[in-house]
């Protein structure tokens, strides 16, 4: 990863300093970081801000720039992604009852910033990345300049695609809501499960079966404890069933597993065929990297590549990867901060 959290006290003349803030429901994570002439990169201050202790996000940057080492130069522009939807500068957060408003902050503080939605910044951080940073799932040829897609499993599904512009020189990514289009079984198992959901919700979506929550509605599935239904409420975690799945001790946290893979496999393959994505297919997110040793059986694969498949011979010469860099969406949120540097 190109030099995220290494420092450098040290300012040129022409360096610009950017902060970014990756903002979730327990914390507002912000970085200060110094970009020299030639785009080389240095953090120079980090931190982690607990949300539960702040009435606003105003409150977390007044408590930033009281930090002895933000005072010494204040940024130029500052790029914010935000767990929630982000319409017209304002992002709301999902589960935290703060606003964050991109003419608020520039008013106050006089620096240019770009507030985006968490899974756009995942999308711009990809760019960011080495090898080092990715597991290899599908070797495939990646063309420079095609379009990729980035499809996340967490807490929910997200999932964005990049479309070259030539115009920024650039990649741009734009945003999707394709996590919540029907959810398309293969097999009798996935039919089954498919209408089980549809039971207990009236309606199946992909994001249903391929997150967290998926992980323990898959599992509940399976095992049909007495009184759950797909509605939630399901009496195992999905990070009990992840451990119980990687140590090989639960045949049923195994198969949940597994089922959760393989969709997110199939609905890679689906966003591949959508865009084109010569450029590759990056899977994000906090599940799949913790999950490693059961990708690595192949069942994600198998799933993308959908063997026996009118268009398999495309799908196998598309480039799949895991997303084993944590720090992403800060890489993207510094990428876009960046770019507001590029058009001052």
């Amino acid at each position: 990863t190109r030099s995220v959290i290494q420092a450098d006290e040290q300012q040129g003349v022409s360096t610009q300093r950017v902060l970014v803030g990756d903002i979730g429901g327990t914390n507002a994570r912000l970085a200060l970081a110094d970009v020299g002439p030639d785009q080389e990169v240095s953090t120079v201050f980090e931190k982690w801000f607990p949300t539960k202790d702040y009435t606003s996000f105003v409150d977390v940057l007044d408590a930033l720039v009281a930090e002895e080492s933000v005072q010494v130069a204040s940024p130029s522009a500052a790029c914010f992604a935000v767990a929630g939807p982000v319409q017209n500068g304002r992002g709301k957060m999902t589960n935290l009852k703060w606003t964050i408003d991109r003419q608020e902050i520039e008013k106050k503080f006089g620096w240019r910033v770009a507030v985006i939605n968490d899974f756009e910044a995942q999308g711009y951080g990809v760019l960011e990345l080495d090898d080092a940073d990715l597991h290899i799932v599908n070797k495939g040829s990646p063309v420079p300049g095609a379009p990729k897609v980035v499809i996340g499993p967490g807490t929910g599904l997200g999932e964005t695609q990049l479309m070259w512009d030539e115009g920024l020189n650039d990649y741009r990514v734009w945003p999707s809501e394709g996590s919540h289009a029907d959810f398309a079984p293969r097999g009798a198992e996935q039919v089954a499960l498919m209408n089980w959901v549809v039971e207990g919700l009236g309606y199946c979506e992909i994001e249903h079966v391929a997150c967290g929550s998926g992980i323990e509605r898959i599992y509940a599935f399976l095992t049909r404890p007495e009184g759950v239904t797909a509605l939630g409420k399901f009496p195992k975690k999905a990070r009990d069933i992840s451990r119980e799945a990687l140590d090989g001790s639960n045949s049923d946290a195994v198969a949940a597993v597994d089922i959760m893979l393989a969709v997110v496999g199939a609905e890679a393959g689906h966003m591949a065929l959508r865009s084109l994505a010569r450029g590759g297919v990056y899977i994000a997110g906090g599940i799949c990297p913790k999950l490693l040793d059961r990708v690595k059986t192949g069942v994600l694969q198998e799933a993308f590549l959908h063997k026996g498949s009118r268009f398999h011979s495309l799908l196998k010469d598309i480039r799949v990867c895991v997303v084993k860099q944590q720090d992403v969406g800060l890489l993207g949120a510094r990428r876009f901060a960046m770019r507001l540097l590029d058009s001052e």
